[in-house]
């Protein structure tokens, strides 16, 4: 696994929260709980955020995080994806400062309830497991179907079991990201090669995306605190 670098994106457009990322969520912008337990993990060498905004870095830095670029406005669009951002922070650190790491850790900001214990534990699992990528997910025993123009059909089972019978599918969460950077260099993939699921309870593999989901996070935290 060697080095570690933590690349948090956070971009400063969300439309179904407007300015999402810094929305206060038990007395804190909402980066700040993932910057913390990035600097709070005892594996991660270095953390970094990747923002195309002014007000978001200054955010970042009196957390405590490197913000060593602007990202380019064309890398924080709507339809950006994730892969070409965490590539342009391996170049710019190669490039500008001549540093390079053998893992990197992606950390969404919209998984606050993702701890540090929980990025060393996944960091260990992945070491251990001598995987060349893992991913954060947790448990889902649900019934699934699709939609069909002759009717629906069943997706995931061929008969209906007990919940705790039924063998036990997994979500990604979103909440944790390691790969490999030499392989991701190679193919641009946070899932290559080996896979490796570190498996996080519902509560914290909670991701936000709508108001509900913030709400429920700044009670959860809110409660943790006290």
């Amino acid at each position: 696994m060697g080095t570690v670098l933590s690349v948090i994106p956070c971009r400063g457009g969300s439309k179904g929260i407007p300015r999402k990322n810094i929305r206060p969520v038990a007395g804190k912008p909402l980066l700040e709980h993932t910057v913390r337990a990035s600097l709070d993990s005892e594996i991660v060498d270095r953390t970094i955020v990747s923002t195309d905004d002014a007000t978001i870095a200054s955010i970042a830095e009196d957390a405590g995080a490197d913000v060593p670029f602007t990202r380019p406005a064309e890398l924080a669009t709507d339809n950006a994806a994730i892969e070409p951002v965490i590539r342009h922070a391996i170049d710019f650190l190669s490039k500008s400062e001549g540093v390079s790491y053998d893992t990197i850790l992606l950390l969404q900001v919209t998984s606050p309830l993702r701890t540090a214990s929980h990025i060393d534990e996944a960091l260990t699992q992945y070491r251990e497991s001598g995987a060349d990528s893992l991913v954060a997910v947790y448990e889902d025993h649900s019934y699934r179907w699709t939609e069909q123009p002759d009717g629906a059909t069943i997706v995931n089972y061929e008969s209906r079991l007990r919940r705790q019978d039924k063998e036990p599918e997994y979500v990604e969460s979103g909440a944790i990201y390691a790969v490999d950077v030499d392989r991701f260099v190679e193919t641009g993939d946070l899932q290559s090669g080996k896979t490796t699921l570190f498996v996080l309870d519902s509560i914290s593999a909670l991701d936000i995306d709508r108001p509900f989901e913030l709400w429920l996070a700044d009670k959860i935290l809110t409660e943790w605190q006290t």
